[in-house]
């Protein structure tokens, strides 16, 4: 059955657990373990999640193979921003690696001065779907943020939670097909 990789800036990791807390057609859940992998996965046990670890060298190649919706989820370290274009490195390194193993790829970032504007089509020739949650959209709610903090925090937090849902839900929609 299919697999859906997330690739995600460690910012995001509240929303990630709340989106597979959501979810509940996932049959495999995998964590890449990283040196900062510990409070993400005890944050998606206390949601009832119980995720294998993995180490970045053992993937299992027949990940697309298995039975059930499965997910693998690595996080970066927010470190990585301090340099963009090492952030944008890392990132396409990890895209083209999970890509070997993956139907789709959901790719959580901050915009990191504008690094990621390119990522679609630099892979749209790939045979795997590839979706990008970042500030750099131009329809991601964050660009909004000053607008709504002044307002309502609520509003935001209630947006962006349905735009992550949406485009999560839209990827899963490509994979499972």
């Amino acid at each position: 059955m299919p697999l859906m990789s997330i690739i995600g800036c460690r910012e995001f990791e509240k929303e990630i657990v709340e989106l597979l807390a959501e979810d509940k057609t996932i049959d495999h859940l995998l964590v890449v373990n990283g040196s900062r992998s510990l409070g993400f996965i005890s944050a998606l046990k206390k949601k009832g999640l119980m995720p294998d670890v993995l180490s970045p060298e053992r993937i299992p190649g027949g990940l697309k193979k298995s039975k059930g919706f499965n997910v693998l989820v690595t996080l970066q370290d927010i470190d990585l921003c301090r340099s963009p274009m090492h952030m944008k490195k890392q990132t396409y390194e990890k895209i083209k690696f999970y890509g070997l193993v993956s139907n789709g790829i959901l790719i959580f970032q901050s915009s990191c001065g504008g690094i990621f504007g390119d990522v679609l089509s630099d892979f749209s020739n790939s045979h795997f779907f590839l979706e990008l949650l970042s500030s750099e959209n131009e329809n991601y709610v964050v660009d909004k943020v000053d607008e709504y903090f002044s307002n309502n925090k609520d509003v935001l937090t209630t947006e962006l939670i349905e735009q992550h849902r949406n485009c999560y839900n839209k990827l899963k929609e490509q994979i499972l097909s």
